[in-house]
């Protein structure tokens, strides 16, 4: 659907900084992205596992999370083609709904059942399969790398 048909989640509090460090193919990581202190509350996981790159085995991957300003959302970036990750947003302190999605959905409760994580690409988002690992927190497997967000239909 149309970016603009999708209420984006905002965040509060400090913002995340962007994230990059070198990850050898083949070896699991996961890397975690906080909001800046007082809090340094996880904002977002993104776990890669030992297939995960298209890259020889032990050949360096440089990877970069740049959080979106002021919404749960990330830009993903990496050397080579990535084959998977999964991502998990975590939003139990700084979850801030738009007034329109509240007017909408009732209350934060109804926005956020109606949440899903979805692909940004050119001014459309493609919501992808997304699940509840725990309380305020989606998570969705990522085909590739990019622009990911976390939204609610209008």
């Amino acid at each position: 659907m149309p970016l603009d048909s999708v209420y984006q989640i905002e965040t509060t509090g400090s913002p995340p900084a962007d994230t990059t460090l070198t990850i050898p193919a083949g070896q699991p990581r996961v890397v975690l992205v906080r909001h800046g202190p007082p809090e340094n509350v996880v904002f977002a996981e993104v776990a890669f596992d030992t297939a995960a790159f298209q890259a020889a085995r032990g050949a360096p991957v440089s990877v970069t999370v740049r959080p979106r300003p002021g919404t749960y959302g990330i830009a993903l970036e990496t050397s080579a083609p990535l084959r998977a990750a999964v991502l998990t947003f975590k939003y139990a302190v700084h979850f801030h709904a738009p007034s329109d999605a509240l007017a909408k959905y009732g209350n934060d409760i109804g926005v956020e059942r109606a949440l899903g994580i979805g692909r940004l690409d050119g001014g459309i988002v493609t919501f992808l399969p997304t699940t509840r690992p725990a309380i305020d927190n989606l998570q969705a497997a990522l085909p590739s790398a990019g622009t990911y967000l976390v939204g609610a239909p209008r």
